[in-house]
């Protein structure tokens, strides 16, 4: 599994590189060695998880870090996906590196926590819807941050490489439409939680369940308001940045603590 994840790591950096070498010249972008770099090290990275998590016939190691690699896997799978189509190149070395981070981490720290979801498809319905709108806000985030970026640029009248970066409408556009699939998503996850699990509301998950809530709230007066009210700029940017912490805090702060104490 170590030969693995180390591919994976090196594949993760290579394309990396690739982005930012062209991200910083002035030649046309030509993604075809990204692309496959970044696919070998996806499939790579998929086929360590697939070793990490899957314990035994019946047992799966749902550890925090396996769980967090999870998700930057589903993040780079969509985002490797959207990069295909639209110009936003420069967003993947910084989820490249938050995967190579936990790849290297779960590798020679690995941690455990085992569970048995084989005769419980409607728990494994819920987490995977869980996991994959957490991922879709947060490439959605990804895409506030730089929207971010161009408007400082911009303001400050500094020359961008601009065949390199996506135009500031199309990045709003590309924000929007990542908000509503993970609202979707998110609205699923939380409505499967009450159909499949008996403790939605017990102690232990209540702040779970509030959190997770509450950025669901966020999310749909975001959207209402881009709609309703013309939200847009620096509104649409800290509303999905907050929507996107709580997620983060509802998902695995109370195992962090848990590990912790």
């Amino acid at each position: 599994m170590l030969i693995v994840a180390l591919l994976s790591i090196g594949f993760y950096l290579f394309a990396s590189v690739l982005v930012l070498q062209q991200f910083f010249s002035s030649q046309t972008h030509t993604p075809n060695r990204v692309l496959t770099a970044a696919w070998l090290a996806i499939i790579l990275h998929m086929a360590t998880l697939g070793m990490a998590i899957i314990q035994a016939q019946s047992v799966q190691n749902l550890s925090v870090l396996n769980v967090a690699s999870l998700v930057a896997l589903l993040i780079n799978i969509g985002l490797t996906s959207i990069s295909q189509r639209q110009n936003s190149w420069i967003l993947l070395p910084f989820a490249y590196a938050f995967a190579m981070v936990l790849l290297f981490s779960n590798s020679f720290t690995p941690s455990h926590y085992l569970t048995s979801l084989g005769d419980r498809p409607g728990l494994v319905a819920h987490i995977a819807l869980a996991l994959l709108s957490y991922a879709m806000m947060s490439i959605a985030s990804l895409f506030a941050l730089l929207q971010v970026y161009l408007s400082y640029q911009l303001k400050q009248r500094r020359k961008l490489n601009l065949q390199n970066v996506p135009p500031l409408l199309t990045i709003e556009k590309q924000l929007v439409r990542l908000l509503q699939i993970g609202g979707v998503l998110l609205t699923l996850s939380i409505s499967s939680g009450f159909v499949f699990l008996d403790n939605m509301l017990a102690p232990s998950n209540l702040d779970k369940a509030g959190l997770s809530i509450i950025a669901w709230c966020i999310y749909a007066t975001l959207l209402w308001g881009h709609y309703q009210r013309g939200w847009r700029g620096q509104r649409l940017v800290i509303m999905t940045l907050t929507g996107n912490v709580l997620l983060a805090v509802a998902y695995f702060g109370s195992r962090l603590l848990q590990n912790m104490l």
